[in-house]
């Protein structure tokens, strides 16, 4: 069975993934910097290689998420995808989370909020921003007990 991982790419994600810890409350990261040895093929002066990130792993709202340098290639917002948290609106833990981390970001003013965390008609609670690089993210909360039922 396939899994699905969202692998965003940064001009710098040393930076980026400061702004997520910051911003985000992004836990477990962890950074592979390119090696001196890959230097060269990278185009990378060697004192600059503390600032590179080869790839990384960060999590928020305990989704795992991953990310690297986009080493000269394009990385330019799309609104074709976005991210989206789920957490399960039964778990009072979870859901105290997400209210807080979406009133964190209200607050930080280091989001685009293109749509409040509320009730939703369809029985959840939704929101969408979009963060400083031009990502959307959408956080939705629904009752787990429920997701498959017709």
């Amino acid at each position: 069975m396939a899994q699905i991982y969202p692998y965003l790419s940064f001009e710098n994600a040393k930076e980026a993934l400061a702004y997520y810890e910051e911003f985000f409350g992004a836990t477990n990261i962890r950074r592979v910097k390119v090696e001196p040895s890959q230097a060269e093929e990278f185009n990378i002066p060697l004192e600059k290689l503390d600032d590179t990130t080869m790839h990384a792993e960060f999590t928020v709202l305990g989704a795992e998420l991953y990310c690297s340098d986009s080493f000269g290639n394009d990385v330019s917002p799309s609104k074709q995808i976005s991210i989206m948290l789920d957490v399960n609106w039964e778990d009072e833990q979870a859901l105290k989370e997400s209210n807080e981390f979406f009133e964190k970001l209200e607050k930080s003013g280091q989001v685009k909020i293109s749509m409040p965390y509320e009730e939703q008609f369809w029985g959840g609670k939704m929101g969408q921003f979009d963060d400083k690089y031009g990502i959307t993210w959408m956080l939705h909360a629904q009752p787990y007990s429920e997701v498959g039922k017709a």
